[in-house]
């Protein structure tokens, strides 16, 4: 018999795969997507949904309710995967990825319910976030604010303005994740622009950082119950990835960072995931 902790792990590890089965669903309803960072994120998106992030589904705008930014906005399949198995939109929803007039698009969209931020340009989520962090503090609010950002994005140079500005202020209430899955859309994050040290990177610039493996759930909700890392500063929790985790054929690939769908790939996919609930 599992305690009560293992059971919750074991039920987010099945909420992760719920969200990668959903994501190979949707791509293959729009021909296309971006599945490498959309599976790459699923393990951290399922501790978020489903155990840290304080939420009302029924209330999508709970002036309460903690705020979520996917900046690395092209994971937006698992994001929506997310919010379905939540109950923020119908299962129906996943269906319509990137049709015509769908709130469901390749990128977030405000018009989704639970969606805090229409994203997809990479470099703005950090700095909207802290937006709302620094809104939460003046208004005198409890609610956290937790960005998760890619690895390629970091190269823009509107996330390093953005971090020092959190330092400055000392938002301990803001954390960023990093989907450090080290694969761009056009090849290693490593040969494209390294971005190491990046811990060290970070933690010059007044954060403090945390490393962990970002498909091992009992580290992931570790590293989220101990948040805040710091009383006066910004967390920073760099969680190392697999791209497209969970399909032999799409991990550690740049050439699934977006690709096509067809019923022969999906039914691939799902072989290896199973298609359970």
């Amino acid at each position: 018999m599992t305690s009560n902790y293992e059971a919750k792990i074991n039920a987010l590890r099945e909420d992760a795969l719920n969200i990668r089965r959903n994501v190979w669903r949707a791509l293959r309803g729009a021909g296309s997507g971006h599945m490498g960072g959309s599976c790459s994120a699923a393990d951290l998106l399922a501790a978020l949904y489903f155990d840290h992030l304080r939420l009302r589904p029924q209330e999508p705008n709970w002036p309460g309710r903690d705020r979520f930014v996917l900046s690395k906005g092209h994971a937006n399949a698992a994001l929506g995967a997310a919010l379905a198995r939540a109950g923020f939109i119908d299962d129906s929803v996943l269906d319509q990825f990137y049709a015509y007039q769908s709130p469901f698009g390749m990128h977030p969209d405000i018009k989704m319910p639970g969606v805090e931020m229409s994203t997809g340009g990479l470099g703005h989520g950090l700095s909207v976030a802290i937006g709302m962090a620094l809104g939460a503090r003046m208004q005198g609010k409890d609610f956290r604010t937790v960005v998760m950002l890619g690895d390629g994005e970091l190269q823009e140079g509107s996330n390093w303005e953005g971090a020092m500005a959190a330092a400055q202020f000392k938002l301990s209430n803001l954390t960023a994740i990093l989907d450090y899955n080290k694969i761009q859309q056009s090849g290693p994050v490593a040969e494209m622009q390294d971005l190491e040290p990046l811990a060290e990177k970070f933690t010059a610039f007044g954060w403090a950082v945390r490393e962990i493996d970002g498909h091992d759930m009992a580290a992931i909700v570790e590293a989220l119950d101990a948040l805040p890392h710091a009383a006066d500063k910004p967390s920073m929790i760099i969680a190392h990835t697999v791209k497209g985790k969970g399909v032999s054929f799409a991990e550690d690939s740049f050439l699934w960072h977006n690709n096509l769908v067809t019923d022969e790939v999906y039914e691939k996919a799902m072989a290896e995931l199973g298609d359970g609930a």
